[in-house]
């Protein structure tokens, strides 16, 4: 009996700290929260300072991939710490906008719309 309870023991440490141990690299942290639509953990990722709003992952900005996502929210966030909407380009040459075009992202491409009515 004590065996058993022994080996139970041994297998449920041993399970947790598997899953404990799971560390996520920063940029599959920011490419989750972007993903999940999640402004506050984006928030706390950009002002830590811990990634760039320039970073490039997978071959295109992370501005992109919140296009892609269409999440507005986190468009105007990005832009706000540094991304640039028409400059920064993905590893096929296209920016923030045309990718909005080009995934159907309704909002995101309004959002860039008014970012680029109230920055000229």
């Amino acid at each position: 009996m004590k065996k058993i309870i022994f080996f139970l023991l041994i297998t449920n440490f041993s399970f947790a700290s598997f899953d404990l141990n799971y560390n996520f690299s920063v940029e599959e942290l920011m490419l989750k929260s972007i993903k999940s639509n999640n402004f506050d953990d984006v928030q706390k990722l950009l002002s830590s300072r811990k990634i760039s709003a320039r970073k490039v992952i997978n071959g295109k900005p992370l501005l992109v991939h919140a296009v892609i996502n269409d999440s507005p929210n986190i468009v105007n966030l990005l832009v706000r710490y540094g991304a640039q909407p028409f400059i920064d380009v993905c590893s096929d040459g296209l920016n923030a906008f045309e990718w909005s075009v080009k995934s159907n992202s309704y909002y995101a491409r309004a959002e860039l719309i008014v970012i680029k009515i109230l920055h000229n």
